[in-house]
């Protein structure tokens, strides 16, 4: 009996190496695919995003080497998003189809759900797969077709908001002025000088406090970015950065539950 446990154990071993084994080969012949692309994310300037029955979304790097959206919106670009989206430059994990007969209608892919233009290099979305729904047809450069996990067709098709920033006032931002109602504050000789109706007893109006509430601004983040629907405001607050001659213009939709701001001139 005991030496049939010993056999018993052994083949179990035997199985669990060769089962590694077999693991292990299949991931060195994933890692070995080349890249999708050849093209590096730190290399892309210009990014434009194509949907079907929605509006384009441009985007580019400016001076500082920070994404800006110029279309449909003006306004600092949510990098993060970005980044995700390059991934695919990169990726290494999908099947190439070699047929030169794939209807590429039947595919989604002629014309395309979506398609990115990552400087001059397109890489565009089709149908998911009828095999496996988590995976999707993608062509690059209108020429080869693959399928790979689907990862970024749900953030493409989303809203142009999804791909605006999250920090109100964009990265490392300095406040030189910001006016609100009520306060009005001015960075002059690297100290800030406060007007306000109130009294020293009823708001402090120290160094330490104006620098703390400065700092809250200069990080302040968004839980959520939507389209702006004209309506009533509650107030204007205008923000000075440094090196900007025109001040950024806030209307206060709502002081409670939560603060919301909107900029209608975006």
């Amino acid at each position: 009996m005991r030496q049939r446990w010993i056999l018993n154990l052994v083949l179990l071993g035997f199985i669990l190496v060769l089962g590694a084994l077999a693991f292990y080969t299949q991931e060195q012949e994933k890692a070995e695919l080349p890249k999708l692309t050849d093209l590096k994310a730190e290399q892309v300037q210009n990014i434009r995003i194509e949907r079907a029955n929605k509006e384009g979304i441009e985007l580019k790097k400016d001076a500082q080497n920070a994404w800006q959206m110029t279309t449909p919106f003006q306004l600092p670009a949510n990098h993060y998003r970005l980044e995700r989206l390059m991934d695919i430059l990169s990726h290494q994990d999908y099947t190439a189809l070699t047929s030169t007969e794939l209807n590429l209608s039947e595919l989604k892919l002629k014309p395309p759900l979506a398609s990115v233009n990552f400087n001059p290099l397109k890489v565009a979305w089709g149908d998911t797969s009828p095999i496996n729904t988590a995976q999707r047809y993608i062509q690059i450069n209108d020429k080869k077709v693959y399928v790979l996990t689907d990862t970024h067709y749900q953030q493409l098709t989303g809203d142009a908001t999804s791909f605006i920033n999250l920090s109100l006032l964009g990265e490392e931002a300095k406040i030189q002025a910001l006016k609100m109602p009520n306060y009005d504050l001015v960075l002059k000789e690297e100290q800030w000088t406060v007007n306000t109706p109130f009294s020293a007893d009823e708001i402090d109006t120290s160094q330490d406090a104006i620098n703390t509430l400065m700092s809250n601004w200069q990080q302040a983040q968004a839980y959520h970015v939507e389209r702006y629907i004209e309506g009533p405001i509650e107030g204007e607050i205008q923000i000075t950065l440094k090196a900007q001659k025109q001040p950024l213009h806030f209307a206060i939709i709502s002081l409670s539950p939560a603060l919301v701001l909107a900029r209608p001139d975006k």
